[in-house]
């Protein structure tokens, strides 16, 4: 959950930006507060990795599957119970990290640390809906329910408070990011193939690139949280801009497996390479020119090459 884990993704419903800040509309009402404590950006990606996975995962004619009233009571308790335990374990972030928070312009207007919501109200409903969300993927199977709680973990107590203590967090953080994808496999499957372990190694990867993106355009609002990151003490920008193109082009290669190993045909391998080209010649490009906007670019990027890959998965498979 890296895109993630101290971003927060505009929404039109109560966020504005200003630059690259968002801020946080305090007069939008108390519901679109509590739906800011979920990370949209977050939750949505959750949401698009297992819908992608599970779809993926469907061994008979979508047409027929479709036509089951059974078939989408599964389909919704998988997509709702991910999505509540993915924004009850965003929720406790916030918990978490409201000191870190209020001391960084991009953060310091979020729910918690504005004041517009109660530490003690964000944990009820972070419990509440951790809870929904495990009443809904028990009836599932055991292998997704646990792959959710195994989520709930290492993002809220592993890797939110490693991310104060050393710059391996990232990788740490990245794990539960991806995890969403296998979750989606597993409703429909029931086990853990080489395609949900591809799908799950594309996620993991796509996430390095992008937060080292982004540390680079938000260094100094990080050092002022108290976050141990690379970018940090890389004043010149070359480890980070590095990192950054090596684990592109390891992104790029993984996004080649699902056609390997025979998952998707040619429709998706050739907007596969195309997609990941464009990621890499951003990345090229950041390495030449350390900017903030560069970096952005590189961002931006990874934003739509993902989108891009879960579409030709969908597409590819009609």
């Amino acid at each position: 959950m890296q895109s993630t884990s101290n971003t927060q993704t505009a929404s039109p419903l109560s966020n504005q930006m200003v630059g690259d800040t968002i801020i946080p509309d305090l007069n939008s009402g108390i519901l679109r507060q509590y739906y800011e404590l979920t990370k949209p950006g977050i939750t949505q990606m959750v949401a698009l990795s297992t819908l992608t996975a599970y779809y993926l995962a469907l061994q008979v004619d979508v047409v027929a599957y479709a036509s089951s009233v059974v078939n989408w009571l599964h389909f919704f308790e998988t997509m709702l119970g991910t999505i509540a335990i993915s924004a009850g374990s965003c929720v406790f972030n916030h918990v978490m990290e409201r000191k870190n928070d209020g001391r960084m312009k991009r953060t310091a207007l979020r729910p918690i640390p504005s004041g517009a919501i109660s530490v003690k109200n964000a944990i009820v409903f972070g419990v509440v809906l951790t809870v929904i969300g495990a009443a809904l993927i028990a009836p599932i199977n055991m292998l997704t329910l646990a792959l959710a709680a195994i989520t709930w973990v290492l993002y809220v107590a592993v890797y939110t408070p490693l991310k104060q203590r050393t710059k391996w967090a990232l990788i740490v953080g990245s794990i539960p990011g991806a995890l969403p994808f296998v979750g989606g496999w597993t409703a429909v499957r029931g086990t853990i193939d080489a395609p949900a372990l591809v799908l799950f190694a594309i996620l993991f990867a796509w996430q390095i690139p992008h937060f080292l993106a982004l540390s680079w355009m938000y260094r100094s609002d990080y050092r002022e949280g108290g976050f141990v990151l690379r970018s940090l003490t890389d004043e010149s920008g070359t480890i980070v801009a590095w990192q950054t193109l090596l684990s592109t082009i390891v992104t790029a290669l993984l996004c080649m497996l699902p056609w390997i190993i025979g998952v998707t045909g040619t429709m998706y391998i050739v907007g596969a390479v195309g997609l990941c080209g464009w990621m890499t010649y951003e990345a090229i490009r950041f390495v030449g020119e350390r900017s903030h906007s560069r970096a952005r670019k590189v961002l931006l990027t990874s934003y739509a090459v993902l989108m891009g890959v879960y579409i030709l998965v969908l597409v590819d498979k009609v």
